[in-house]
């Protein structure tokens, strides 16, 4: 009776000790399963994944925005767990290659809008996590994008294959990315999962990025993604690593830059929510590419203008909507910029209407970035609050102004504060002027094309 009793005794508690371990097993599991969760939503965001798959309007990463490019527009996929729709029965191994390959579940080849060529750089433990999070984290979506149309070649997706023979692809990083030094940590970053180069470095005839260029400046859709390597004219050779930091965490560096269009975006949507070791390390590695000069710009572009001292151009006279005169640049200026950036361009003493002179948009060799913030203004929101430059395009909500009239006050602004007179013309701003944008507004639907810097 005694050994039954001691046989009763010792079952029990060698299964007490077993419900434990398991237990502690699964709440161990449990604690791995989550932390792999919050990696891969980070990862997410720092690759700026919401950027290229939520179209205006619709569900986060649910696909359908129309993407323009030199070949023809791309209209993106719906990247949610969806199983009808999007990527709900992609597999890890599915999902890795179409990450770091370019390749689809069905073996077709995507379009490089896709940054498959950067993110082929992610170390395995990272694609795990982003996986991971895709597949567990994202709420699906029932929505299918229209395929993308393209012209001839475009349309033929093994076309592509010659492509990514031509292009340069990262190679995988090995071990714990979140270990990494900080160099090593900035350039993962910057090529692995920001991909900054996708905008900020030229292409050639094919579309393939130069890397013996890289970082040095290229078009995109009207903006121009400026130089942003060391060097002291044509880049940002003169900015510190703090002044870089505060551009991508809030989108304003101080007497530099501020962010708009695409790059205000990636900043509202991706860099604004790095942690600080992460932003230090990416402008670190940034602020040590080698640098590339630029035939255009042969002086740093915040360095130009001073405070203006003009005379009161008001007549008294008010005009009908429908009868208005040829402004000239420093009337138009009066009546729409002077009332926020000041008589004399100083802007507001916090700077959050920003100085017009010490501007790199305004003291860049090339108008673009002007003509594109006057035609689209800003609409930036980050955790450090909100940024608003109403736009004086086809979508303005106070003074649309024709072709000549952005040409003029370009001109004007740059003379009076920047680099000098561009002698912009009206066919240029109608060229740059937006076809079918819509109004930005700041919201987890909204994302940007791509990103480019100060």
């Amino acid at each position: 009776m005694a050994d039954s009793k001691y046989l009763v005794a010792s079952i029990l508690l060698g299964s007490a000790l077993l419900s434990g371990l398991f237990t502690e097993q699964a709440h161990a599991e449990d604690t791995q399963q989550a932390a792999l969760m919050a990696r891969g939503a980070y990862l997410a965001t720092a690759g700026d994944c919401v950027a290229c798959h939520t179209r205006p309007g619709g569900k986060p990463f649910a696909g359908g925005l129309e993407i323009a490019t030199p070949k023809g527009v791309v209209v993106s996929t719906n990247i949610t767990p969806d199983p009808q729709n999007g990527i709900g029965t992609y597999t890890q191994e599915d999902f890795e290659k179409a990450l770091r390959r370019g390749l689809r579940k069905d073996g077709a080849y995507l379009y490089p809008v896709m940054p498959y060529v950067s993110y082929a750089g992610l170390t395995d433990q990272d694609v795990k996590a982003l996986y991971t999070w895709f597949m567990h984290g994202v709420q699906p979506v029932a929505d299918k994008p229209p395929e993308t149309q393209m012209a001839f070649p475009g349309n033929i997706r093994m076309s592509m294959m010659a492509w990514n023979m031509l292009a340069e692809s990262e190679k995988p990083e090995m071990g714990d990315s979140a270990t990494y030094d900080k160099l090593r940590r900035g350039r993962y970053l910057a090529t692995a999962l920001e991909h900054c180069g996708t905008c900020h470095t030229p292409r050639n005839f094919m579309l393939v990025e130069q890397q013996d260029q890289y970082l040095a400046g290229s078009q995109l859709n009207g903006w121009f993604a400026p130089n942003i390597t060391s060097s002291s004219t044509g880049g940002i050779g003169d900015w510190s690593e703090d002044d870089l930091v505060a551009y991508l965490k809030t989108g304003h560096a101080k007497g530099r830059s501020q962010a708009a269009g695409p790059m205000g975006e990636a900043v509202e949507h991706s860099t604004s929510h790095l942690t600080e070791a992460d932003l230090h390390a990416l402008a670190a590695f940034i602020k040590q590419v080698p640098a590339h000069d630029d035939a255009v710009e042969h002086q740093a572009r915040d360095s130009f203008g001073q405070a203006a001292v003009e005379p009161d151009l008001r007549s008294g006279v008010v005009n009908r909507v429908d009868n208005q005169p040829d402004y000239s640049g420093a009337e138009l200026y009066d009546a729409n910029c002077a009332a926020c950036h000041g008589v004399n361009g100083a802007g507001t003493a916090d700077q959050y209407v920003p100085s017009l002179f010490a501007n790199s948009v305004v003291g860049a060799g090339r108008s673009d970035n002007l003509i594109m913030t006057i035609l689209e203004g800003v609409n930036r929101s980050t955790p450090s609050g909100h940024a608003s430059m109403p736009a004086f395009g086809a979508h303005s909500d106070v003074q649309r102004l024709s072709d000549k009239d952005v040409a003029r006050l370009v001109n004007y602004l740059t003379d009076r504060f920047g680099s000098g007179d561009h002698h912009v013309t009206a066919e240029q701003v109608g060229a740059a002027r937006p076809r079918s944008s819509t109004p930005a507004t700041p919201s987890d639907a909204t994302k940007p094309v791509s990103a480019h810097a100060p």
